[in-house]
């Protein structure tokens, strides 16, 4: 699908039927009739558009010097929600373009917080595509930074539970964040990697104003790394910590049936001493029976004593 965007009279993004100069495209997941008319009508290079569209992309920035066009690859973290209520994190790439007067965003699966500069609850400059690029971009951070948020107060809840009744549910759920986390950490650093490019490449036009926003971009993206940092950090202690006291609780259970079966099996052999067809000391009494189940109270009391001692209960 592809979706183009202009000004009207008011200053606000309106789509539009023909692609012209000057416009915002935005390439949702476009069958090989519209990659040929978006070739066509822009003269981007065709590899930059198929690099778009690879969901195994790697963020990265090139310039073609041919066709005099930018590609800015850049990943988007996204949210899903599964059947069992809990979220997943994921990141997937999205193309950016610059050629000419054209500001071009391609991507395989639609990104929702486009649709904040096409109905105009956020400004994008499209007349400036390099400004528009850096626009987009820095949503793409403040998008990071919130989900971030969001897997903070999730581990936190889970946390919360752990401490009241420890579950395989929250370890699972403790386990998502902390693969959603990996896959931020590991984005946002390669996208750092695409900033610091354009800030050196003299391909990518930038004015003292942009120069500006481009450092405050990356600022935001070195924050977003560090509240990932800290939060995996935390995942890790915990799931650690929690570890530890699984198996210290495993311990407990198998020294508490140890020490009692032990204790259940002193009247067992006294007992069977007793059941033997030999001659054993006050066997021929009548009261014999009571003697050997008083004998294995004893012994059993004498053993639970001094396990009592060494804090074998506990």
């Amino acid at each position: 699908m592809l979706l183009a965007y202009d000004y009207d009279s008011k200053n606000k993004l309106v789509k539009q039927t023909n692609i012209k100069p000057g416009m915002w495209i935005n390439a949702l997941d476009p069958t090989p009739e519209e990659i040929k008319q978006l070739q066509s009508k822009t003269n981007v290079p065709l590899d930059y558009i198929y690099y778009s569209l690879d969901r195994d992309e790697s963020a990265r920035t090139e310039y073609d010097e041919d066709y005099k066009t930018t590609l800015v690859i850049f990943d988007v973290p996204q949210i899903k929600r599964q059947k069992n209520h809990n979220f997943t994190y994921r990141t997937t790439p999205i193309g950016l373009l610059i050629k000419d007067d054209f500001l071009i965003t391609i991507s395989i699966t639609r990104k929702p917080f486009l649709d904040s500069f096409s109905d105009n609850r956020r400004a994008l400059d499209i007349k400036n595509p390099y400004k528009g690029c850096l626009q987009i971009i820095s949503h793409i951070i403040s998008n990071y930074q919130r989900y971030l948020k969001d897997m903070n107060r999730v581990r936190e809840h889970v946390e919360n539970r752990l401490q009241v009744s420890l579950q395989n549910e929250q370890l699972y759920s403790l386990m998502g964040v902390q693969r959603g986390l990996v896959y931020f950490l590991l984005s946002l650093r390669t996208d750092r990697n695409v900033l610091e490019t354009l800030h050196r490449v003299s391909t990518f036009k930038l004015s003292e104003a942009t120069d500006d926003f481009l450092d405050d971009i990356l600022i935001e993206n070195q924050q977003a790394v560090e509240m990932a940092q800290i939060s995996n950090t935390i995942i890790n202690e915990t799931t650690d910590t929690y570890s530890s006291i699984i198996n210290n609780n495993m311990n407990q259970v198998m020294k508490f049936l140890t020490t009692y079966s032990i204790i259940l099996t002193i009247p067992t052999l006294v007992f069977s001493f007793y059941g033997m067809n030999v001659d054993l000391p006050v066997s021929k009494y009548h009261i014999s029976w009571i003697i050997t189940i008083i004998i294995s109270v004893v012994i059993s009391l004498i053993v639970a004593f001094r396990f009592w001692q060494k804090k074998y209960f506990k």
